[in-house]
């Protein structure tokens, strides 16, 4: 698997992977508008060009084919970085891409000596993401119930966290 910075023949791809309103959400929260719309696209095209990095967009390739996107955003001054915006393309789904992208983030967070904590949120009904992340190491750390809105519906939201020293016992195990 390839990773590199998400970039303009990514796009027309990744709009294909999201069917409704409710997919994007899963994926990208619920500020976000199904069809994709440019502007939103154009906020995952400048990974590359910052310094210090704040919210890095990455595209996994597997023999030439887009296969995932993920995010991964850095506070520095709290020494904490974000996994976010995690998808896998549908027709490639419970393959273990996701796990196999997101160890190489985790793995490129604690390289960066300031971040102490790589936390994240999932919808709880999302099952294949939980079990991927508790299995990456992540601690279930509390749920907002009922937290965001989607048409007539209302989510939950669970947060998960990994420290550097879990993540050094579980490299050293």
């Amino acid at each position: 698997m390839q990773l590199t910075f998400f970039d303009e023949r990514d796009t027309t791809v990744l709009r294909s992977w999201f069917p409704s309103q409710q997919a994007v959400v899963q994926w990208a929260g619920p500020g976000v508008a199904w069809p994709l719309t440019d502007g939103f696209l154009a906020t995952l095209l400048n990974s590359a060009s910052q310094q210090p990095a704040t919210l890095l967009t990455f595209t996994a390739r597997q023999e030439g084919q887009q296969v995932a996107v993920a995010q991964l955003g850095f506070d520095w001054d709290n020494h904490l970085a974000c996994l976010c915006r995690v998808v896998v393309n549908p027709q490639m789904r419970g393959q273990g891409l996701a796990e196999q992208m997101l160890q190489r983030l985790i793995d490129n967070a604690f390289r960066q000596p300031p971040i102490e904590r790589i936390e994240l949120q999932v919808y709880p009904f999302n099952g294949a993401a939980v079990r991927t992340y508790e299995k990456l190491g992540f601690v279930r750390e509390g749920v907002r119930r009922a937290c965001v809105a989607v048409g007539e519906e209302r989510w939950d939201s669970a947060f998960y966290g990994l420290l550097r020293t879990e993540y050094s016992a579980r490299s050293a195990a």
